[in-house]
């Protein structure tokens, strides 16, 4: 089949299963106000991913093509602890060695369609909200999430297990080398429990465990 052809049937199938389980959530008027374009948009395999941001249904149907799973990231320009996340936790190298494993992507309920319906489906309750969709046109399927704001490393291990145990970390690629634990080496930035407690972040008291959703 040509390479536009798998494109059109994996956007039609897509935009069909979740308009199918989640047409009956169609209330509320979407606002304007959430942005975070600092997130970079080119993907470096190994060292720098590459984030859709607010274009949930986009990186659904790349997730379904590449048969990657899909990693959001559910927040609100009006929590603080999304901010947190969006700016110390996510530009680490932890997480980043993990580019090319998944499609990442950034989606606002309040801003983007597809992410508030998602977030219906799965009854989400606190931002920020990570969560790993499997890339299945059947239903729509949440692998595991975590809820509240936790340290890159902690963040990396976790992702780095369900894509391990759901059969998505590819057989011939290694685990990411070990990164420097030395205070100084990701100042200003939560990349460790160490480096979150410098900033003043409890990320052992101040968010819910992650709830394993196989």
């Amino acid at each position: 089949m040509h390479i536009g052809s798998i494109r059109v049937a994996a956007l039609i199938m897509a935009s069909t299963i979740i308009g199918l389980l989640l047409a009956a959530n169609t209330a509320g008027a979407q606002s304007a106000g959430d942005t975070f374009p600092r997130l970079p948009a080119a993907e470096v395999q190994g060292k720098q991913i590459g984030w859709t941001v607010n274009a949930t249904l986009d990186a659904f149907v790349r997730a379904v093509e590449t048969v990657k799973p899909l990693v959001i990231v559910f927040g609100d320009v009006n929590s603080g602890f999304t901010r947190k996340l969006t700016e110390l936790v996510l530009p680490c190298p932890h997480l980043n060695q993990l580019a090319g494993v998944a499609v990442f992507a950034y989606g606002a309920p309040a801003t983007d369609e597809y992410a508030r319906r998602m977030a219906s489906r799965f009854k989400l309750q606190t931002y920020p909200t990570i969560s790993v969709i499997a890339s299945r046109t059947d239903t729509l399927t949440e692998l595991y999430r975590m809820e509240g704001l936790f340290d890159a490393e902690r963040i990396a291990g976790d992702l780095q297990q369900t894509l391990r145990q759901n059969g998505y970390w590819p057989k011939d690629l290694a685990a990411p080398t070990a990164l420097p634990r030395h205070p100084l080496a990701y100042a200003g930035k939560a990349c460790n429990r160490e480096g979150a407690a410098r900033l003043g972040i409890d990320v052992r008291e101040a968010n819910p465990e992650p709830r394993d959703r196989r």
